[in-house]
């Protein structure tokens, strides 16, 4: 049966984006709301107490969906209301009417309900909201049609995603202290706006329904008021003492202060009721658990999205998967293999690291964005890439309390000037930063492989995975593959899901040393030196293109300087002995000038002010390619095969950007010493950035919904990491889908 429905209400919080899943499930719909009398496309508007009378409301619909109640009126209005929807419904012989009520409708005494507990009779016993409710439902009951069906749809308390929730009822809090209006014991059950939406969907498509449906998390251990004020504003309210407040409120009214609805409603702080929406769970084929969100790898990435997903979802379930744990581990480590065909390209293995952080905790990260700058003639996918990399760059860098507002400076119409920031040594730990061991909403699953991804078409139904040893299969609602680009890959291959049948071609940053600048930081009058705010560092480089692949050069200080080179060995190779300990304090009256421009000036220090200028730019993609290995890991998974060729062409492009960067040297009167040709990927904390393996991508759009509910996160989703390091330009595309994409 074609249906074709009319939304009433469709403003409000509850009903808020029912419209848009009505349109994508095809069904014709309605919109009726308070205004003046007239209709614009789908969206009628009038008095809602004289709906029969309105001219603009079609006569075919089989359905109304009711969301309705008229906030800041009495009850009497509401009322008035309620009886203009029945009259409406009978002069136009409608049969379904789906009425959104609440749970508030039920006794504040009742112990236990589901969808045949009786509702509360009088509803003056009721406070505001709950008095409304109690009355319409009552009179809906009374009054309705003989013909009519009615369903009333009794949602738990409702939360949706990027919704700021009111603490009115529910907290208080005042110079600090946070007083829950209830005890550990009170009852709360919960829902998601989204699983609303989706139980309507079901009822309007049902021909016969229930009287009544309940939704809500039935699992009481959970659905209660201390534990949804704990992981909504993550404090640890003071509960009111229930004896006591009770005897407070109960002399109260003794007195005639409080009445007996204040009285009911001091009571309903402290319900302990157990609600149970099995029946309606059953009929609709639905469950109202909290959504369960897997993310898989505890690296940069993973706990980045696990940041944010339990800011974001704080109701949901999170889990948190690592094929390590707080214990570092490099690939032999771990037990991976990988075998490398060229021998230059020795950053897989000794470039990326295991556990809780990932390879941000050995080399740290410059946080660097896209921006129209970066690319002469970007895709439609890059376009993307840039225009939400400059939507959320502001709100990325807040995340570390870091903020960069330096424009960059066009040099000529193939090279410009860029501003990071790097990381400080105590930020660049992710999993650290974020507080994930600590984070409530954050299950921590650590010392489990998984080693492959299961489908059916674009949707992932769960993967399969070693956990200490032992194999078991997960199923979640929603995943994150965050393991890497290189293992991302690998488990995509090995699950059928990458569209190179068996292969990945990929590419990376190759670097030289190219000139050795002798006279000053400032060069054609930008001062190129580091500064330093708090532990970070206010990063510059020249960014260009040439024949349609970036390059990018930084000054490289104080590489002659011991102390500098020492402690840099104890900070990046976490190397940690006496001797090396010894060493830095030895040269520690060698280095008082770098402590005072560091301390004091808030500068880096330039041994001798001299300094080199490197050279990293994009290997054509074709340069590389992964295929899986017969030779099996530590885990008995297959090994990878990893192959990147410097080819002739790479040489052209090296040769050509530095001929760029001599020119803008040249014309502004630089003092330096050109170096010898060479190339290499050996200096891994900068140039370890695999990109190109899963990017071929028409769109952002594309990218997002490849699969229907997980999304790839790793550097190898971009089709060119451009003239910065690429890992901070990814974390905007985590914004944008768990913000907006992500259901």
């Amino acid at each position: 049966m074609k249906r074709k429905v009319l939304v009433c209400g469709q403003r409000s919080f509850v009903a808020s984006g029912f419209t848009n899943l009505l349109a994508k499930c095809g069904i014709e719909h309605d919109c009726f709301s308070r205004g003046e009398e007239a209709r614009i496309g789908n969206v009628v508007s009038g008095d809602v107490t004289q709906m029969s009378r309105n001219k603009f409301l079609a006569k075919d619909y089989t359905d109304v969906v009711n969301f309705i109640i008229i906030k800041g009126e009495s009850v009497d209005e509401n009322l008035r209301y309620a009886q203009s929807l029945l009259d409406f419904c009978a002069l136009n012989k409608i049969n379904n009417l789906v009425h959104i009520s609440s749970i508030s409708a039920y006794p504040n005494s009742a112990e236990y309900i589901n969808e045949d507990s009786p509702i509360e009779k009088d509803w003056s016993v009721k406070g505001g909201y709950a008095a409304i409710k109690v009355a319409v439902d009552n009179y809906l009951i009374e009054h309705k049609p003989v013909e009519l069906q009615l369903s009333f749809v009794r949602p738990g308390f409702i939360y949706a995603k990027n919704h700021d929730i009111s603490k009115a009822g529910i907290l208080i809090s005042k110079l600090g202290f946070n007083l829950l209006l209830g005890d550990k014991h009170t009852s709360l059950p919960l829902i998601s706006r989204a699983k609303i939406h989706q139980a309507l969907i079901k009822i309007i498509e049902s021909e016969k329904r229930l009287p009544v449906y309940l939704l809500l998390n039935k699992d009481w251990r959970v659905g209660i008021k201390y534990n949804f004020v704990s992981r909504q504003w993550g404090v640890r309210p003071i509960c009111l003492p229930k004896g006591l407040t009770l005897l407070a409120a109960k002399a109260l009214r003794t007195i005639g202060v409080f009445k007996q609805r204040h009285y009911q409603q001091v009571v309903g702080l402290f319900k302990r009721t157990r609600f149970d929406s099995s029946a309606t769970e059953n009929v609709l084929g639905i469950t109202f658990s909290p959504r369960r969100i897997a993310v898989i790898g505890a690296g940069a990435y993973g706990s980045y999205v696990a940041n944010l997903l339990s800011i974001v979802y704080p109701h949901e379930v999170i889990d948190l998967y690592d094929v390590s744990n707080e214990q570092l581990k490099d690939e032999k480590e771990i037990g991976y293999l990988s075998h490398i065909t060229n021998a230059r390209y020795e950053g897989l293995r000794k470039g990326r690291f295991f556990g809780y952080g990932g390879a941000s905790v050995k080399w740290g990260g410059q946080m660097l964005t896209f921006t129209e700058n970066d690319f002469a003639n970007p895709t439609e996918f890059q376009k993307g890439i840039i225009e939400i990399d400059k939507k959320y760059k502001d709100c990325v860098l807040a995340r570390y309390n870091l903020e960069n507002k330096i424009p960059e400076v066009r040099l000529s119409d193939s090279m410009y000037v860029k501003t990071g920031i790097w990381l400080s040594y105590f930020h660049r730990n992710l999993f650290k930063h974020f507080g994930i061991k600590n984070n409530p909403k954050i299950n921590l699953i650590p010392n489990t492989r998984v080693t492959k991804i299961l489908s059916e078409g674009n949707r992932i139904t769960g993967f399969e995975c070693l956990h200490e040893g032992k194999g078991m299969t997960k199923v979640y609602d929603q995943y994150f593959l965050t393991t890497g680009a290189f293992e991302s890959s690998r488990i995509l291959v090995h699950s059928g899901l990458s569209n190179q049948e068996g292969l990945m071609p990929f590419s990376d940053h190759l670097s030289q040393k190219a000139f050795k600048i002798k006279s000053g930081i400032v060069m054609g009058g930008i001062d190129f030196r580091f500064l330093v705010r708090g532990a970070s560092l206010i990063t510059k480089r020249f960014v260009g293109e040439v024949d349609g692949y970036s390059f990018y050069s930084q000054p490289l200080c104080n590489e002659e300087f011991l102390f500098f080179n020492d402690l840099k060995r104890l900070l990046f190779g976490h190397e940690f002995s006496l001797s090396l300990i010894f060493d830095i304090i030895k040269n520690i009256p060698q280095c008082f000038a770098f402590a005072w421009y560091i301390l004091v000036l808030k500068k880096m220090y330039i041994y001798k002010s001299e300094f080199n200028l490197q050279i990293d730019i994009e290997a054509p993609r074709e340069s590389g390619k992964m295929t899986l290995n017969e030779e099996r890991d530590g885990y008995g998974e297959k090994s990878i095969d990893v192959d990147l060729t410097i080819m002739p062409r790479t040489g052209e492009l090296f040769t050509k950007a530095r001929e760029m960067l001599k020119a803008y040297l040249d014309k502004n009167g630089v003092d330096y010493e050109e170096l010898p040709f060479s190339t290499s990927a050996e200096k891994y904390e900068d140039v370890y950035h695999p990109f190109g393996m899963f990017s071929d991508f028409g769109s952002v759009d594309d990218y997002f919904n490849h699969f229907e509910n997980m999304l790839v996160v790793n550097t190898g989703i971009l089709p060119r990491a451009g003239g910065i390091n690429s890992t901070c330009a990814v974390f905007p595309l985590v914004e944008e889908y768990v913000t907006n994409r992500m259901e």
